[in-house]
Order: C-alpha cells, then sequence, then structure tokens
C-alpha cells in the first residue's frame, strides 16, 4: 500500500507536535511535515510529494483560507481538511465555498479526526456535525438579504470604505475621480438599502457579497 504524505500547518508548534502523535497508529500514513505559516506550506510542496494537508485558519503571512484558495488553484489533486476553533457560521460557510474537503473543529476527537482523514483520502468529503450545522446557518442567514449585485468597482470601493479611507485616498488608489468614487457609494448605499458606508460593509460582510 503507498504511503500518504502529510502536512500539518498551525502556528503554535506543541498542538502542531500534539496532532502529529495522531498519526502514528495510521499505518496508512508516510511522512508528516510540518508548518508554522501557510507560506511555509508552500515551499514544503515544492519539495516533498504531498496528498494532504490539515490546516488551521489563523496564521500569520497566509491564513488558511488563502491557503486554501492558493492551494485549490494550483495543486488541486490534493486534498485540504480545516482544523480550526473558527467554526462560525460565515467561516465555515467561506470555507466550504473556497472547495476544502473536509472542515473539524479542534476540540474534535482524535478518532473523528482519524476518521476525516480516511474519509477525505477515499475521495469523499468529511464535515464534522457541528460544521453541517454552522454551514446551514449561513444558508439561512443568506436568505434573509434580497438578491442584490454590486459590480467589481463597488466591491473595491466599498471593501476600501471598509478600512476607513476616504473618497479622495480611494480615488488616488483606484485612479479614478473622487465624484466618481461618490457615484459608487451612493449607488452602494442605494443598493444595500443602507444609510451610512458602515452599514453598507456590514451588508455586505453578512449578505456575503464579498464572498463572490
Amino acid at each position: 500500500m503507498k504511503k500518504v504524505n502529510i502536512i500539518i500547518a498551525d502556528d503554535h508548534l506543541m498542538f502542531l507536535e500534539g496532532i502529529n502523535t495522531i498519526f502514528k497508529d495510521m499505518p496508512e500514513i508516510g511522512e508528516v511535515h510540518l508548518a508554522t505559516e501557510g507560506k511555509q506550506v508552500l515551499r514544503l510542496l515544492n519539495q516533498f510529494e504531498v496528498h494532504l494537508i490539515i490546516s488551521d485558519i489563523s496564521m500569520p503571512k497566509m491564513d488558511g483560507i488563502e491557503l486554501l484558495t492558493e492551494i485549490k488553484k494550483k495543486h488541486s489533486a490534493i486534498k485540504i481538511i480545516i482544523l480550526s476553533m473558527l467554526d462560525n457560521h460565515r467561516t465555515v460557510h467561506k470555507v466550504i465555498q473556497k472547495g476544502a474537503d473536509g472542515f473539524v473543529p479542534k476540540f474534535t476527537s482524535k478518532e473523528e479526526l482519524q476518521k476525516a482523514v480516511r474519509t477525505v483520502l477515499n475521495d469523499e468529503q468529511y464535515f464534522s456535525d457541528i460544521i453541517k450545522q454552522r454551514y446551514m446557518e449561513s444558508v439561512f442567514e443568506r436568505k434573509k438579504y434580497k438578491n442584490i449585485e454590486l459590480s467589481p468597482r463597488e466591491k473595491e470601493v466599498l471593501a476600501l470604505l471598509g478600512e476607513e479611507l476616504t473618497s479622495k485616498e480611494i480615488s488616488e488608489k483606484l485612479f479614478i475621480s473622487v465624484n466618481t468614487v461618490e457615484t459608487h457609494r451612493k449607488n452602494i448605499l442605494l443598493k444595500t438599502d443602507s444609510k451610512t458606508t458602515t452599514g453598507a460593509v456590514k451588508y455586505a460582510i453578512e449578505s456575503g457579497l464579498f464572498d463572490t
């Protein structure tokens, strides 16, 4: 039987070493590489043959969602399981939409993590019950919002407004006039039925407008 090589990514070394011990009694697991941030994972992929990545979300330089996006874009055959304490419904929705093969919370048991790994390596998805529940919560929340669309430029402007940039700063960053920025801002408020920029940003996050 061919061994499966994996990478475990988490910015807490003690947690990494603890997770590593879980795989010692799994005969199908071969080499286990440890990484403390997303960019280190990408470097390891250039050095070793890897079949599965188990990654936290909160990591420096490149977080787990950025890593997931990059892996699915450039190394689509590699399986990814997210192992994280961040199991709120918006995060869960984003992770699933980005193509994760599995998601289990950090408080899961050794047996469930091993089950998740074996399920994913068998070309199936594995999501813990609590993760499935959070995903359904995200679906129900998004249904509360009317189906609106912002143009790519409107999304750019709204994201920068969310960073508290002024219209002048946005105009300089996007190489457009201040009047054009203001026009986009007014259109955004109208489309989201918001009275303030803060309200529009909140609407966009909760409705998932930034996820597409």
